[in-house]
């Protein structure tokens, strides 16, 4: 087991409104799997991934990555699980606008001490060629490429993805959900995708249902389909 979730809840206060993003969430994840968690918005997957990276804290419960409980990490403690542990994929891309596509990837292998050759991940996204461009001067799914190269280049145990589709057009989409199956594949890294879209599913070995914060499902997929064949 790599990932245990064992009653995580989160409440957020909103003026006077007490909002309850996520409730008594129990579940546990495999090593190497990729996995994809289904919900609308306001369903709580991007509370559920912000904890899973440490970004965020549950009021209750804990999370333990690899052994570690990360619920019981100081600020510096979990400054380092990110930095060691965990690559983010955001739905717009959060490049720097102001660094070049390998200083943009470069940012981040710098935080590692087993990252993997910037020119490598490059060439393995397709953007090896825009290495000296500047974000501004990129498609939204070259952008994209270069946001994944970055979460991956430091060889993180663990990728979560939110929505990292949502922008893009179909075309563009399933290129980013081919590389995440290839970076699944080709590193043995754990991938979570939080998204709306139910066809993305199809590529995941376990689903992961999530509605007003509670987990209403949580099950195998038999026969997970190559992303090249996820249609919508």
């Amino acid at each position: 087991m790599f990932i245990e979730v064992v009653g995580v809840s989160k409440n957020y206060q909103v003026g006077e409104v007490k909002i309850c993003a996520l409730k008594d969430l129990s579940l546990n994840l495999d090593k190497g799997a990729l996995y994809v968690i289904l919900g609308p918005s306001g369903s709580g997957k991007t509370t559920l991934l912000n904890i899973l990276g440490g970004l965020d804290s549950p009021d209750k419960g804990k999370v333990i990555v690899d052994g570690e409980d990360i619920t019981a990490l100081d600020p510096k403690g979990l400054t380092l699980y990110r930095r060691k542990k965990v690559g983010f994929v955001f739905q717009f891309y959060n490049l720097v606008s102001s660094l070049t596509v390998l200083e943009n990837v470069l940012s981040t292998k710098y935080l590692s001490t087993d990252g993997l050759d910037p020119e490598e991940v490059l060439k393995t996204m397709g953007v090896w060629e825009h290495r000296a461009k500047f974000p501004f001067e990129l498609s939204g799914g070259e952008q994209q490429r270069v946001a994944i190269a970055r979460a991956v280049v430091k060889n993180p145990a663990l990728i979560l993805c939110d929505e990292p589709t949502g922008a893009l057009d179909f075309e563009n989409a399933k290129k980013v959900l081919e590389l995440l199956e290839d970076v699944n594949r080709k590193f043995g890294t754990t991938i979570i995708i939080a998204t709306h879209n139910v066809a993305v599913s199809r590529m995941s070995s376990k689903i992961m249902r999530l509605r007003s914060g509670e987990l209403v499902e949580f099950a195998e997929n038999p026969h997970p389909v190559p992303a090249k064949e996820v249609s919508w």
